[in-house]
């Protein structure tokens, strides 16, 4: 069995490989977590990662939206990295209806979305 603490580390080792296009890899570790631990939030929101990174928004979406969100509709990571992919995916009023909330409530994932609904008022 993983504790949490390797939990932890394999997914930012997963994390920084869909940043370098190693998403094939870390895939792979987002399973193995997903096989130890069912439903894990965090390896879900990777897996959604790992789809945006290549430009699978729909798959990433549909993780974050069937996955994650549709069981924990509170989970500011899974909506901040709904945000982001919807953005990127050009459906700017829904991400805007994701990322506003969050921008207001000031956590830890509030200047992510107010960075990203400043860059598509830009836009």
């Amino acid at each position: 069995m993983l504790t949490e603490s390797q939990i932890t580390r394999l997914l930012d080792i997963a994390n920084a490989g869909c940043h370098k296009g190693l998403v094939l890899q870390a895939r792979a570790i987002y399973d193995g977590v997903l096989a130890v631990r069912p439903g894990h939030v965090p390896a879900l929101i990777g897996q959604a990662l790992s789809h945006i990174v290549i430009g699978e928004y729909d798959e990433a979406e549909k993780l974050l939206c069937d996955g994650v969100l549709s069981e924990h509709p509170d989970d500011a990571d899974a909506r901040a990295v709904l945000g982001l992919c919807l953005c990127l995916a050009d459906k700017k009023e829904e991400a805007r209806a994701v990322l506003s909330p969050l921008a207001e409530n000031g956590g830890q994932n509030a200047e992510l979305a107010r960075s990203l609904l400043e860059n598509m008022d830009a836009a």
